[in-house]
């Protein structure tokens, strides 16, 4: 019985020891295939048909069929962002990237492998392949070409699944100067952006004055070229963005205006100033500011270019021509595009206040008349105050203006024969001219009395604006109780004095009315008071006691000399007569 028990426990034990030894070499046997898949997700296949004898897998039918099976594989794969298909004539295969090789014969193969940093492909079942430094064509040609000695009546394919990453340089006017990670579907202003983003959570410092038109762009094999981002982020143009490569540096100088500059302004949608760069063209300085306005006239463009004399010559350009587009610019060149108003089809106005439809309204150019939109708007209101409704004038829209002094100081300084009095009040007049302007017409004699002298043609970006009724005129200054006053159908400018209790102790008798709308100053009688206008009473100017002393030392000083010249001049006049 003793027997039995023993020969059962080492049927048993020996049973363990087996099975111990099964799941260990199946642990072991695993571990070998996941070091291999490893192995294989960098330089080797990672989707072999059945056959290869290294894993089975079905074939992929998709990117995401292969990105899925690499991730299963222990591979994260973020596919970078593309703005084209890859050009296969240009891109060059090196380190890192990963290609799919497809064998389409009776039992169809497919590995999916990583270019080695010897710059080879370990193709499994065959051998090794040197494709780097090869463009993807020339490497489709290559492959096919060897494989095909094996694969006899197989078509052979190879495939980009994944650029390569490699460190770019960015140095000079940047904020974060350094290597920096990019893929060869990376173009210039990637990177370059990324250089200039806020260092750390609250960065507010100002960007460096970087120059975006005269970037350098440095490959490893020494060739350079200029990098343009100012007409890229303009014109969109991607040609002036490069594609990266591996081992480029970016050299972003400091904008620098004395090198030279470009001017354009006029019938272009971003007028301004920008850097110059040798060989710019008109051409380029059109895609800069994004293009011509829909109503330029580009018939009669307008180029100033120096002429080493301090001045510029003229010169009258036909856009439509390219000949005189691509035709390269000195420094310091400016550019005027002339508007076409005949081209012109947004003619408005803005009718505010006391009409019953305010709002903007289309008028035809050089015919539309004031009387035709207060119709339009439908008339005034009960409430209107025809006599201070005006009309302002300002710029049109759309229309190029030529720069102008904006100091009004500028034009009264040039008048020599003109009192300082009068200079001085044509520089506040000047002053209120510079935001708007109004146009001179009179609503109660137009609308009321039917006059049609006062019928204006309006022009596109006027405001006619009708202001409420207030029935009141408003009385300030030398008065004992200043402000509103009922308005009064009939009263001079004494009445209203009177009602606001009189004028005090030393007010002056140059008592002046104040029209609204027009704010035109008029003496008492030259104007009927209106609703809404102001009497203003100012003060006598009280001068000091020793001013009219100095006044009086200064008379008889005057009277003194004259007297003096008028002696010597009649003894003068003696004694020649004497003679």
């Amino acid at each position: 019985m003793k027997r039995i028990f023993l020969v059962l426990a080492i049927c048993v034990v020996s049973y363990g020891v087996s099975f111990a030894q099964a799941q260990s070499g199946q642990q072991q046997q695993q571990q070998t295939q996941n070091a291999m898949g490893i192995l294989q997700s960098q330089y080797g296949g990672t989707g072999q048909t059945q056959g290869t004898g290294i894993s089975s897998a079905s074939m992929f039918t998709s990117s995401a069929d292969l990105f899925r099976n690499l991730q299963g594989q222990g591979m994260t794969i973020q596919p970078p962002p593309y703005d084209a298909p890859v050009d296969t004539s240009k891109y060059l295969l090196g380190p890192g990237d990963l290609v799919n090789i497809g064998i389409w014969g009776a039992t169809p193969l497919s590995y999916t492998l990583s270019v080695t940093p010897e710059g080879t492909l370990v193709v499994p079942a065959y051998g090794v392949l040197t494709v780097g430094g090869m463009t993807i064509a020339a490497a489709k040609d290559y492959v096919s070409k060897m494989l095909s000695q094996q694969y006899k009546s197989a078509k052979i394919t190879l495939t980009l699944v994944y650029p390569r990453t490699f460190y770019v340089v960015v140095a000079g006017e940047v904020k974060t100067a350094g290597r920096y990670t990019a893929t060869a579907f990376d173009r210039v202003d990637r990177v370059f952006t990324e250089a200039n983003l806020p260092k750390f959570v609250g960065d507010i410092s100002p960007l460096p004055p970087f120059s975006l038109r005269r970037i350098k762009l440095v490959h490893s094999n020494g060739t350079s070229q200029r990098v343009d981002l100012l007409k890229f982020y303009q014109s969109g143009d991607v040609s002036d963005d490069p594609y990266l490569q591996q081992g480029d540096a970016i050299i972003v100088p400091r904008e620098n205006f004395a090198l030279g500059s470009l001017s354009i302004s006029g019938g272009v949608k971003m007028a301004g100033t920008y850097e110059y760069v040798h060989g710019d063209r008109i051409k380029d300085l059109l895609e800069i500011s994004q293009g011509l306005t829909r109503i330029a006239d580009s018939t009669h463009v307008e180029v100033f270019e120096p002429n080493g004399h301090g001045g510029y010559a003229e010169n009258i350009v036909n856009l439509e021509d390219s000949s005189s587009i691509d035709m390269p610019l000195p420094a310091n060149t400016r550019v005027v595009v002339p508007i076409d108003r005949n081209k012109m089809d947004n003619f408005y106005v803005y009718v505010d206040g006391e009409v019953n439809v305010p709002g903007i309204y289309p008028i035809s150019p050089d015919t539309t008349t004031l009387a035709q939109i207060i119709k339009l708007a439908g008339g005034f209101t009960k409430w209107a105050s025809l006599p201070t409704a005006v009309i302002y004038r300002t710029r049109e829209p759309n229309v190029f203006t030529p720069p102008q002094p904006t100091n009004p100081s500028f034009f009264t300084n040039r008048a020599a024969d003109v009192t300082q009095e009068d200079l001085s009040y044509a520089s506040q007049e000047l002053s209120m001219r510079a935001g708007r302007e109004v146009v001179s017409t009179d609503f109660v004699k137009l609308f009321v009395d039917k006059n049609e002298k006062y019928n204006v043609t309006l022009r596109a970006g006027d405001s006619i604006y009708v202001p409420q009724s207030q029935r009141a005129v408003y009385v300030l200054g030398q008065v004992r109780y200043p402000g509103y006053i009922s308005y009064q159908s009939g009263w001079n400018a004494e009445d209203y004095i009177a009602a606001a209790g009189g004028a005090k102790e030393g007010a002056e008798n140059t008592i002046r009315i104040l029209k609204q709308g027009t704010y035109q100053w008029y003496k008492p009688g030259e104007t009927h008071i209106e609703p809404g206008d102001l009497v203003f009473v100012p003060r006598v100017s009280i001068k000091p006691e020793l001013y009219s002393w100095n006044l009086f030392k200064d008379i008889i000083g005057t009277v003194g000399s004259v007297a003096s010249v008028a002696v010597t001049a009649i003894l003068l006049i003696r004694t020649l007569q004497g003679k």
